[in-house]
């Protein structure tokens, strides 16, 4: 089952952070579709909770400086 989430992002400074976060989440298994807006500092991910989770986004996007503010 596919789950959309709307994430607050932190460590954004500009749209092309927003673009090199969205390219990181697209090459992720199981990641179905993400749109990353610098405008709002979120992220809207449609993905499978059985091939990948939040956390696991979030670190792959943190050696860049940017983390996903997950509430749980």
């Amino acid at each position: 089952m596919i789950e959309t989430k709307k994430v607050p992002v932190d460590g954004m400074h500009c749209g092309s952070c927003a673009i090199s976060i969205e390219m990181i989440f697209k090459n992720q298994e199981g990641v179905k579709s993400v749109s990353v807006s610098f405008d709002n500092k979120e992220a809207v991910i449609e993905y499978d909770p059985e091939k990948i989770n939040l956390s696991t986004l979030s670190e792959s996007i943190s050696p860049l400086g940017y983390t996903l503010r997950l509430s749980d």
